[in-house]
C-alpha cells in the first residue's frame, strides 16, 4: 500500500494542470496568501471527502468484495501507462481551435469600427470580461476555487482509497496513508509556500526560472516520467499476487 501511495502522490504533483496553475499563483502579488488559500481549500475538500469515504461509507464502497490490493496496483498502473501513450503520441488534446477571422472587404473598416463601437457587450463578453478581472484580482476566493476544483474526487484518487480500503490495515494507518498522499500531491505548492516564509527575495529569482523551466518542457517529457511510475506500479502489483 505505501509503495503506492508514495508513487501516486509524486505522479499527481507533478500534473501538468496542477503545475500550471500553482506557477500562476506563484507570480500573484502575494503569493503566500495564494498559496495557503489553495493548499486550505484543496486539503479540506480532499479530506473530507477522503475520511467520509474510508471511515462512513467504506462497507458501501467496496460491498462485501474482497478485493486483492495488487490487482488494484496493477489496475492503477496500466492506467498511468495509457495515459502517458497517450501523453507521448501525437494526438492534439485540444480538439477545438479557433476559426480564422472573415475577410474584411476593402473600404468597410470604418463602417465595422462604427458597429462595433455601437454595438452593446453581449452576456457571453461580458462573462468573459469579470471572468478575466476575477483571474486578475487579488481575492482569495481565485485561488480558493482553484484548490476545490482540483480536490474534487477523480479515477486515481479513488483508486488509491479503494487500495487504503482493501489493504484492511489499521484506521489510523488509513488515515496516515491518505494525509501521506495529501502532502505528496501538494508538494508543488507546500515547498514555494515554506520558501516564500524563510527567503522571499531567493524565492522569487527561484519562480521566475521554474516558470521558464516549464515552458521547456513538453508532452513527451511527462509521458516519460508517467509511464514509469505506472510500470512501477504494475511492477509492485504483480510482486504482490
Amino acid at each position: 500500500m505505501w509503495t503506492t501511495v508514495l508513487l501516486l502522490g509524486l505522479a499527481v504533483s507533478v500534473e501538468p494542470a496542477r503545475i500550471g496553475l500553482i506557477a500562476l499563483l506563484l507570480t500573484r502579488p502575494r503569493p503566500v496568501r495564494h498559496l495557503f488559500v489553495f493548499l486550505c481549500t484543496g486539503m479540506a475538500v480532499s479530506l473530507s471527502v477522503g475520511f467520509v469515504v474510508l471511515f462512513v461509507f467504506h462497507h458501501g464502497f467496496l460491498g462485501k468484495a474482497d478485493f486483492d490490493p495488487s490487482l488494484i496496483q496493477i489496475g492503477i498502473g496500466l492506467v498511468a501507462v495509457l495515459l502517458a501513450g497517450l501523453l507521448a503520441s501525437r494526438i492534439p488534446l485540444r480538439q477545438l481551435s479557433r476559426q480564422p477571422a472573415a475577410e474584411v472587404p476593402a473600404g468597410a473598416g470604418a463602417g465595422v469600427a462604427v458597429l462595433e463601437e455601437s454595438a452593446p457587450p453581449t452576456g457571453l463578453k461580458r462573462l468573459s470580461t469579470r471572468a478575466r478581472g476575477f483571474a486578475k484580482g487579488e481575492s482569495s476566493w481565485f485561488s480558493g476555487s482553484i484548490g476545490a476544483a482540483l480536490a474534487m474526487p477523480s479515477v486515481d484518487y479513488m483508486a488509491l482509497l479503494a487500495l487504503i480500503i482493501a489493504s484492511k490495515s489499521s484506521p489510523i494507518a488509513q488515515a496516515s496513508a491518505l494525509v501521506t498522499f495529501l502532502l505528496l500531491a501538494s508538494a508543488a505548492a507546500v515547498i514555494p509556500l515554506l520558501s516564500f516564509v524563510v527567503a522571499p527575495a531567493k524565492t522569487r529569482v527561484w519562480v521566475q526560472r521554474f516558470n521558464e523551466w516549464i515552458r521547456t518542457r513538453t508532452r513527451r517529457h511527462a509521458a516519460a516520467f508517467v509511464g514509469v511510475v505506472g510500470g512501477l506500479l504494475i511492477a509492485v502489483g504483480a510482486s504482490g499476487l
